[in-house]
């Protein structure tokens, strides 16, 4: 059965013995992200945290949900990250396909698990229509953040020409009671059709930032699904259940009906103000610059809301987690995008997409870089600061081994690739026709002397 809401995902990971009760007080200016980050670094991801006394707050907050492969495997109800790739699998055709046709394919799976519009929710059981964001337990994480953050919301916006909606993860900076800034990427959903709302000279564009509810819709919403996959249906599909949703009270969008709390407002296109610092997952602070303004214009919850929020930083992180579920799930993308690939790795040291080993079976000369202009051509990897292709029978999450293939594989700069700020090594054996028609040739045992060694190795002593 699907989640209804985030408290019964904790329940069940209480369950699991994978949450932490911080019964002391605690302060979500720095405090809390200190033990959450120290947590986070522990062995395998540490526990999930609530903490239940939060200074100058009446609401307890959760944080590093997602924080390990238990934890995400329990969030999408599934026994391992394999099933995710199962899943796509299942839902492409085996040959070759754009990347529109895939589109067209996910759209048509998703269709009937598209979100049901409901008259009530949960999330709508406390309603303030004179909002006071002060009042709510956003997080400061590091020492040079500009304020507290939103770092974990599902941000919903409507297309002003087709009315379709969109849910991004864009962090948002609090401003002061009744303003805040949202950070979206250019070409994101939410930057397109705010993009629409200032050519057609709209005068406000409506905005619901929703925290909680089943951690499939959290997942859904960080997850970088093509142009037209609607991210509710898409969860619907994970969740085997349609998301309910609900109609805001102020800014007429649909929102889920389980979410712990819905902040609503509207955006006056080009009203922009300085964002300031934020420590983000690379580990280094983002340089300031200006976003749009979000005013608030009510604030619905449910009466024993729980506020759920992630801290990003030098990995490991819980993020990073989040973004290896992603990779298996977007696998059999790639696959169908470069047939010759075989696997992808993202290094949790890569934050997300920022570097991918990628094997590949290689049949012809200049294969390896192929796959890499054609993985940055479209799809998700299309942003990847690094990509290092491999052979296919170098284990992807051996760092060790594809460090050393790409030492000895990768003749530079011929092997080197460079473009928009993007690098990519082709770190395959090398092809006669590659080498000036002498192929690498990788050293090994003779199989007749390893396995007669094996036999008498107790005669040896050297064990």
């Amino acid at each position: 059965m699907a989640y209804r809401c985030l408290q019964e995902f904790l329940a069940r990971l209480e369950e699991m013995g994978e949450l932490c009760r911080v019964k002391v007080e605690v302060d979500p200016l720095l405090e809390i992200s200190e033990i959450t980050d120290r947590v986070c670094k522990s062995p395998h991801g540490g526990k999930a945290l609530l903490f239940e006394r939060v200074r100058g707050s009446a609401f307890p907050v959760a944080t590093n949900l997602f924080g390990s492969y238990r934890r995400v495997c329990a969030a999408l109800e599934i026994s391992e990250l394999g099933l995710l790739s199962r899943t796509m699998e299942e839902l492409l055709p085996q040959q070759p396909a754009s990347h529109g046709e895939m589109e067209d394919l996910l759209d048509t799976a998703f269709s009937g698990f598209f979100p049901l519009l409901t008259e009530t929710g949960d999330c709508q059981e406390v309603a303030d229509h004179d909002p006071d964001l002060g009042q709510y337990p956003f997080l400061k994480s590091w020492p040079g953040d500009a304020g507290r953050f939103i770092t974990l919301p599902l941000v919903f916006t409507r297309d002003p020409e087709t009315g379709a909606q969109n849910c991004g993860m864009y962090r948002i900076r609090i401003f002061d009671a009744k303003s805040a800034g949202v950070h979206w990427s250019a070409g994101s959903g939410g930057a397109v059709h705010y993009g629409k709302y200032r050519s057609l000279g709209k005068e406000r564009m409506p905005i619901a930032i929703a925290l909680g509810g089943d951690p499939a819709l959290t997942w859904s919403a960080s997850l970088p699904l093509p142009g037209t996959v609607d991210e509710m249906a898409f969860a619907g599909y994970m969740r085997k259940e349609p998301v309910a949703m609900v109609r805001t009270l102020t800014a007429g969008i649909m929102v889920p009906a389980g979410a712990e709390m819905v902040i609503e407002g509207y955006l006056e296109p080009g009203e922009m103000r300085e964002e300031g610092a934020f420590g983000n997952h690379t580990g280094h602070y983002t340089t300031a610059g200006e976003v749009p303004v979000v005013h608030v214009t009510c604030i619905t919850r449910r009466s024993g809301m729980i506020y759920p929020a992630t801290v990003v930083g030098r990995p490991p992180m819980e993020d990073c987690y989040m973004a290896k579920a992603a990779e298996r799930l977007f696998l059999p993308l790639s696959r169908r995008q470069a047939p010759a690939v075989v696997d992808i790795n993202l290094p949790m040291e890569g934050i997300f997409h920022g570097c991918a080993v990628v094997s590949i079976r290689k049949e012809r000369a200049g294969q390896g870089m192929e796959v890499m202009r054609e993985l940055w051509r479209t799809g998700w990897l299309r942003k990847a600061k690094m990509l290092v292709v491999v052979d296919a029978d170098v284990p992807v999450d051996d760092l060790s081994l594809v460090g050393w293939k790409v030492v000895n594989n990768a003749e530079w700069p011929r092997n080197l690739l460079v473009a928009d700020g993007r690098m990519g090594v082709d770190a395959t054996c090398k092809l006669a026709e590659e080498t000036c028609g002498v192929p690498h040739r990788e050293i090994s045992r003779d199989a007749f002397i390893s396995d007669l060694v094996e036999r008498k190795w107790r005669e040896y002593g050297c064990a």
